[in-house]
C-alpha cells in the first residue's frame, strides 16, 4: 500500500512491524556510516599495497563523500517515485561499490567503488529519515529519529575500529565485503516492514540542470582544495571562481524553474539553516580530525590498524553515551544550547591538537570532548531540521540536512589536507634544501604511509624519523586551525540560528 506523506501511517503498519523497520533502515544507515569512517584506518595499509600519494588516496575518501552530496537530489527523488524503492536502489548501489572496491587493482578502480557506494548512500540517507518522520508521530517519532542518528554516528564513530579489526585479522579488502551479508539481510527486511510512501504534491520533473550546477560546484571546490598545494594561485582562484559561479546559476536555475532540487523557501527557515549549518560544521571537524589521527596513529606512532582503531574510541565512544543527553537537553531547553555547548567542546579539543608532540595519553582529553561535543548536538538539530518541512517536503528537508553531513565531511578532509600538505611541504623544502620534486613526492608518501621509511630515510640528513615525526607534527597541527575557526562560527550559528523552541504542529514534537 502506497501512502502519501501526509497520511497516518498507523492504518497501514502495526507498531510492531513500524519498530521491524526502523531496525532495517538503521542497518542500512549503520552500512552508510561504517563504510565512510572505516577506510581512514586502512588508507596506510591500502596505500602500501596499491600505491599512489595522499592526493589519490583521499579521494578514496572525498569520492565517497561527494557523491553523497547528492543526497539532496535522492531526497527528491524519493519524494517522486517512493521512498523505499529508492532506498532499496540506494541499497544495491551500495553493495555494487563495494564489490567494485573489493576486487580493486588500482587506486582509479578503489575509487570508482566508493563513488558507487557514496551514490547509494546518497539514495539511502533521506529516504531513511524521510520515512522515519512520516511512519512515526508524536514522542515516537523523536525515539525514533534519536535512535536513527545515534546508529548514524555510533556506526560513524565504530567505523575505525571495525576497519582496524578487519584490515588486521583478515585483509583491507573484506572491509568490503563483509558490507554484502549485512546489506542483503537489511534490504529484505526493510521491504517487508516499510510501506512506500511518496509525496502526492511534489512534481513529476526532475530539475537535472539543477542537479549538475550543484554537483559540478562541489566538484570543483573539493579538487580545488585538494590540489591546492600543487595548483598555481591562478589555477586555484579559477577553479574557486567556477565554483562559485555554478553554485550561483544553481541558485537561479531553482528560483525559475516548476520542479526545483530544492525549493528555496526552505532556507527562509531560521531554524533549519542553524540546524543544517551544524550538521555541516560537526562533520567538517570528526571527518578531518578521524583522518588525521588515524594517519598519525600508524605512521608515526607505529601502531597497527586495530590499536589505532582501538585508540580512537575515547573520540567516538562518548558520542553514544552523550547522545541520551543532547536529545534531553534539546527537548527541555530547544537544540541552541547543547548545539552550542557541542561547538565549544570541538573548538577546545582541535586546540588542545595542535600539539602533538607528547604521547598519546596527552590525546585523550581532546578525543574525549569530541565525542562529547558531537553527542550533545546530533540529535536536537535532526529533530529541528525535519520539525516543520512545509511545501518542500520530507525527502528534501530530510536530503539537505544529511547532504550537510557528506559535504561537511568532504570539506572536512579537503581543507584539512591542503593545509597539511602545504605546511609538510614547505617544511621538507627547508630541511632537505630545496629537493627534487620526485625526492619530496616519496618523503610526503611516507606521512600518508604509502612508503615505509627505511625506503627513503636516505633522503633525509641526520636522525629521519625525528624529521618526519616533528614535520607530520607541525603539519597536522596547522591542519587544525580551520577546525577551530569553524567550530566557533559554530557556537555562533547555534546561538543566533537555533534560539527558540519547535513550533506549535510541528513535527519534531
Amino acid at each position: 500500500m502506497v501512502q502519501s506523506s501526509q497520511a497516518a501511517p498507523e492504518s497501514a503498519v502495526g507498531t510492531e512491524r513500524r519498530w521491524w523497520s526502523l531496525l532495517g533502515l538503521c542497518l542500512v544507515t549503520a552500512l552508510v556510516w561504517v563504510t565512510a569512517s572505516d577506510i581512514s584506518i586502512a588508507l596506510p595499509t591500502i596505500g602500501r599495497d596499491l600505491g599512489g600519494t595522499m592526493d589519490t588516496l583521499q579521494w578514496a575518501v572525498n569520492g565517497y563523500f561527494l557523491a553523497g552530496a547528492l543526497i539532496i537530489v535522492g531526497g527528491r527523488v524519493g519524494d517522486i517515485y517512493g521512498r523505499r524503492l529508492l532506498f532499496a536502489i540506494g541499497t544495491i548501489l551500495i553493495l555494487a561499490g563495494s564489490v567494485v572496491a573489493a576486487i580493486a587493482p588500482t587506486p582509479l578502480v578503489l575509487i570508482i567503488g566508493r563513488v558507487l557506494e557514496g551514490i547509494g548512500a546518497a539514495a539511502v540517507l533521506p529516504t531513511a529519515l524521510a520515512m522515519i518522520a512520516v511512519i512515526f508521530t508524536g514522542k515516537q517519532r523523536d525515539t525514533a529519529i534519536a535512535a536513527w542518528i545515534a546508529v548514524c554516528w555510533g556506526a560513524q564513530a565504530l567505523g575505525p575500529l571495525v576497519g582496524g579489526a578487519i584490515v588486521e585479522g583478515l585483509n583491507w579488502r573484506w572491509i568490503f565485503w563483509i558490507n554484502l551479508p549485512i546489506g542483503i539481510v537489511a534490504l529484505l527486511l526493510t521491504w517487508w516492514a516499510t510501506p512506500e510512501t511518496r509525496d502526492v504534491h511534489a512534481g513529476r520533473r526532475i530539475d537535472f540542470p539543477g542537479i549538475i550546477t550543484l554537483v559540478g560546484s562541489l566538484f570543483l571546490l573539493s579538487w580545488a582544495l585538494v590540489q591546492f598545494d600543487t595548483l598555481p594561485t591562478a589555477g586555484f582562484a579559477a577553479m574557486i571562481a567556477g565554483s562559485i559561479a555554478l553554485l550561483v546559476l544553481f541558485i537561479l536555475i531553482e528560483r525559475r524553474v516548476a520542479s526545483p532540487v530544492i525549493k528555496l523557501s526552505v532556507f527562509r527557515m531560521r531554524r533549519f539553516d542553524g540546524a543544517v549549518l551544524a550538521n555541516l560544521i560537526a562533520n567538517f571537524v570528526f571527518g578531518g580530525v578521524i583522518f588525521f589521527m588515524a594517519l598519525y596513529l600508524q605512521v608515526v606512532e607505529g601502531y597497527d590498524p586495530l590499536q589505532a582503531g582501538l585508540l580512537l574510541l575515547p573520540a567516538t565512544i562518548p558520542i553514544l553515551i552523550i547522545n541520551p543527553l543532547g536529545t534531553w537537553l534539546g527537548r527541555r531547553f530547544g537544540p541552541a544550547w547543547p548545539t552550542a555547548i557541542g561547538m565549544a567542546c570541538l573548538a577546545v579539543a582541535a586546540f588542545l591538537l595542535l600539539d602533538l608532540s607528547g604521547s598519546y595519553t596527552q590525546l585523550i582529553a581532546p578525543f574525549i570532548l569530541i565525542g562529547v561535543g558531537i553527542g550533545l548536538q546530533i540529535t536536537p538539530c535532526a529533530a529541528t531540521a525535519v520539525e516543520d518541512p512545509g511545501d518542500a517536503g520530507e525527502g528534501v528537508v530530510s536530503g539537505v540536512f544529511k547532504a550537510a553531513s557528506m559535504i561537511g565531511g568532504s570539506l572536512g578532509v579537503a581543507v584539512g589536507t591542503a593545509v597539511f600538505q602545504s605546511s609538510a611541504r614547505d617544511q621538507l623544502q627547508s630541511i632537505l634544501s630545496d629537493p627534487p620534486a620526485e625526492t619530496l613526492a616519496k618523503v610526503l608518501d611516507v606521512l600518508t604511509g604509502g612508503r615505509q621509511l627505511r625506503d627513503v630515510a636516505a633522503l633525509i640528513p641526520g636522525d629521519g624519523q625525528k624529521v618526519i615525526t616533528d614535520v607530520f607534527d607541525s603539519a597536522v597541527g596547522m591542519a587544525m586551525w580551520p577546525t577551530i575557526a569553524v567550530s566557533l562560527i559554530g557556537v555562533i550559528v547555534a546561538i543566533v540560528l537555533l534560539r527558540g523552541r519547535a513550533p506549535a504542529g510541528g513535527s519534531g514534537h
